[in-house]
């Protein structure tokens, strides 16, 4: 039997290159059916991708993520899904826990499918969001349920600014930095194309203005950018993002909840500091309560989308990616292509409000894409850091990439 499936692989791989010469235009219900097919064959009659390996029984999946069933991504799935030592900040222990209870590495072929496609390399660069982690790393969060109800404060400030870890070593930080998918997708990315030149950067540099080539920020330094959970951003950091799309280059948001809240970062003491989003505004001396979305209409305007609220009742009557509510950003500019709608329903936990089948339908949650200027604005819509070793929701991504480096 296994000496029958290599030869079938070893055949369909010759034969890829004739075959994906018009994979583009295969819809992407195709491709994710696609998906599903291979899914269904018995893993240990392929071979894993990240250890090139045959046996059934290895966990070691190449990337220093051992397989399992669980994905950790919220304080509520912490307990009892891993030993984890508890006075390890809970940014890490979501990673620490990620790591021993990672899912099955994706197939060799899923890749050999998708990497023939690649006729050239791009320069793609994915962003690891420490400012965010630094925020949630017993800092910000603590401040905001201490003082839920209160309008103006002027004690315990030192808790809106946190030190970032480790700045200058992104797969440190990544931990530190809940960037889980990050690492994970860092390693896919390199396996899926070879020609590319993977980079990885954190907000620090986007705030520096490393993706530019030149002072003056008009020639970008990388084609894509990728995105996770960059809830909280610099002005800076925000206005670079922005003129790189603007310069023609693709930015890819993996996450929802982005763009949410504007911090400082002083760089000769490593830390950040809020200013304003989240519903409070911060000036060194006192903080009081302010706007929830920091650049909300200007976010609509060149991203497309606005973070919704993740105290809803959300579901997905389309969800190929077994997807559960968790952050997601909702369709708000009319100008969004849409790439594949999740045909979502939300509802509020206010009682106050009404809920009927029209309201319920009323925001679309949606993957799309929003041309700006000169460049592209890619957005999953959802909190992908969740299903990022999803096999349909890698080969889905795998496409959005695909298409963008033909397009270039």
């Amino acid at each position: 039997m296994k000496i029958v499936v290599i030869v079938l692989l070893s055949t369909s791989i010759i034969l890829l290159p004739v075959i994906l010469e018009s994979f583009l235009s295969v819809s992407l219900n195709t491709v994710l059916r696609l998906s599903i097919m291979l899914n269904s064959v018995p893993l240990h009659h392929l071979a894993y991708a990240q250890n090139s390996t045959l046996d059934p029984d290895s966990t070691n999946t190449g990337t220093g993520i051992s397989t399992g069933t669980t994905n950790i991504t919220t304080e509520s799935n912490l307990p009892n899904a891993i030993s984890v030592p508890a006075l390890v900040p809970k940014s890490q222990q979501f990673q620490m826990a990620n790591m021993e209870k990672h899912k099955k590495p994706v197939p060799l072929l899923l890749l050999a499918v998708h990497s023939h496609v690649y006729t050239k390399g791009s320069r793609i660069a994915l962003v690891v969001p420490v400012f965010t982690g630094a925020a949630y790393n017993h800092a910000f969060y603590i401040f905001y349920q201490h003082y839920a109800g209160v309008l103006n404060v002027t004690r315990h400030l030192s808790l809106l600014s946190s030190l970032v870890t480790n700045p200058k070593s992104p797969h440190s930080v990544a931990i530190d930095a809940s960037a889980y998918a990050m690492r994970y997708l860092a390693k896919h990315l390199t396996l899926l194309t070879p020609k590319n030149n993977v980079s990885v950067l954190t907000d620090i540099n986007v705030d520096g203005g490393s993706i530019f080539m030149d002072n003056k920020n008009t020639s970008n330094r990388y084609d894509i950018l990728i995105l996770g959970h960059q809830e909280y951003v610099t002005q800076q950091e925000y206005t670079n993002l922005k003129t790189f799309v603007a310069n023609g280059g693709t930015m890819i948001l993996l996450d929802g909840n982005v763009f949410y809240a504007q911090v400082g970062y002083d760089r000769s003491t490593q830390t950040i500091t809020l200013i304003k989003g989240h519903q409070w505004g911060f000036n060194g001396k006192s903080a009081w309560k302010s706007i929830p979305e920091r650049w909300k209409n200007e976010t609509s305007q060149w991203v497309g989308s606005n973070s919704l609220c993740s105290s809803c009742i959300v579901r997905f009557a389309n969800n190929p990616f077994a997807y559960h509510h968790h952050e997601e950003q909702y369709i708000t500019n009319p100008n969004d292509t849409i790439l594949l709608n999740y045909n979502a329903s939300v509802l509020s936990k206010n009682p106050k409000t009404a809920k009927n089948a029209t309201s319920a339908h009323s925001l679309t949650i949606a993957a799309y894409e929003l041309n700006y200027r000169k460049g592209t604005v890619i957005v999953l819509g959802m909190y992908s850091d969740a299903i990022i070793d999803h096999p349909n929701f890698l080969v889905f991504l795998d496409h959005l990439l695909m298409a963008r480096q033909f397009n270039q």
